[in-house]
């Protein structure tokens, strides 16, 4: 198992710089910015980053693997260019599909610290909503609650901050807790933040709000404060966005 633990500087294990095959950084067709490329799924969205190499960024419900792969082939982009499967934070519907898409892929799957002893054991269950109105439409979210799914060993652990530079990625992973004690974002070069369940909607279309099932509010908050001060002009999130980060200031101070 490799650790990510070298900030911002790359990615390291067993004391030895980790680097994707070169010939998958030579088959994914770059472009002069990283693309971000939105997988809707049954209940969330993933999602594609290619550059020079090719991340998935979430892998949706168990079963979702297929509806990735056929966004991966709209794309012109083989199973064998995925360098990296990244998983924002450990519920079922990010990354229950994860094994299946490493087994077709061969890319590792990376999980924050935090997160990674609740995606081995699986994860059935999910934090009460936390206001009134989300407590109101909890009939709706609370059919996330019974998606069940077995769990996942991570090949990846990230300590901090990650460079992907190694995976052939211009961008970053940050840490983003307060959904979960694991929760990361990452940003992409250009300007695009993806942020996992840092940031909703109730209502496709709808404005941004903080996830109304984070299991430490407080936390969330902060470190949304902490990822709008890296100046992201694009926010996407897996359930609901993309917004502007200036639309996202606006919604929750300009002081962000």
């Amino acid at each position: 198992m490799t650790t990510f633990n070298q900030g911002m500087q790359g990615l390291a294990g067993n004391g030895q710089a980790v680097r994707a095959p070169a010939q998958k950084l030579e088959s994914a067709a770059a472009r002069y910015l990283p693309a971000v490329i939105p997988v809707p799924l049954t209940l969330t969205t993933a999602f594609i980053v290619r550059d020079r190499g090719v991340l998935l960024v979430d892998t949706g419900n168990p079963g979702d693997g297929a509806a990735i792969l056929t966004a991966m082939r709209r794309e012109g982009i083989g199973p064998d260019d995925v360098t990296l499967i990244l998983i924002t934070h450990a519920h079922p519907d990010h990354y229950g599909s994860a094994d299946a898409l490493r087994d077709l892929t061969g890319a590792p799957v990376a999980i924050h610290s935090a997160d990674a002893g609740t995606m081995r054991l699986g994860f059935d269950g999910l934090p009460f909503p936390t206001g009134i109105i989300p407590r109101l439409i909890g009939f709706a979210t609370g059919r996330m609650t019974v998606l069940d799914s077995g769990g996942v060993e991570p090949d990846i652990i990230i300590e901090g901050t990650a460079d992907l530079a190694a995976f052939g990625i211009r961008g970053s992973v940050i840490p983003t807790p307060g959904h979960t004690p694991g929760s990361v974002s990452i940003l992409v070069a250009g300007g695009t933040a993806i942020v996992g369940d840092l940031l909703v909607a109730l209502l496709r279309g709808g404005r941004p709000r903080m996830s109304f099932r984070a299991e430490d509010p407080a936390t969330a908050r902060r470190s949304l404060g902490t990822l709008l001060t890296f100046g992201p002009e694009r926010i996407y999130a897996a359930h609901g966005g993309p917004w502007s980060g200036t639309e996202v200031r606006r919604r929750f101070g300009e002081g962000w």
